[in-house]
């Protein structure tokens, strides 16, 4: 990996369910999602449900570089882990902002990494352009 480089999270996902009150929680094999934007809510899980999608994939980093999270869609509001860490939550900015960006720089680690999403049944919107860039810290 050079210096300067984007990497799109497009694909690789997967989707627990979760029901929003503990004591009805029940354990679901995760389930594959081929191509994260076209990823809806399911159906039958609109009311008092939560999806918490996943990707797992390796990085080298390097102490001279700095990591950015880019999001120019997500469903919102949508809450963001980062190797199994709250790190921020993503809400669609208005049209005359800039898309999200957020430095993850602290969380990455060299090997398998871990960007996930708590999206609940009231969020509203969709994921496209979910992608990481490394960059030279100034």
């Amino acid at each position: 990996m050079n210096a300067a480089s984007l990497i799109t999270l497009t694909s690789g996902w997967h989707c627990e369910w979760l029901e929003l009150q503990p004591d009805l929680y029940e354990f679901m094999k995760p389930e594959s999602v081929p191509v994260l934007p076209s990823w809806t809510f399911d159906r039958r899980r609109l009311h008092g449900w939560a999806a918490y999608l996943y990707c797992d994939f390796p990085l080298t980093t390097h102490p001279a570089l700095c990591w950015l999270l880019y999001i120019d869609s997500a469903p919102s509001p949508a809450r963001i882990y980062f190797n199994h860490r709250y790190i921020g939550e993503y809400h669609a900015p208005h049209p005359d902002e800039p898309p999200f960006e957020l430095d993850i720089s602290a969380r990455v680690r060299t090997g398998l990494n871990q960007l996930a999403f708590r999206v609940e049944s009231r969020s509203v919107g969709q994921f496209e352009g979910i992608a990481l860039q490394s960059l030279p810290c100034s």
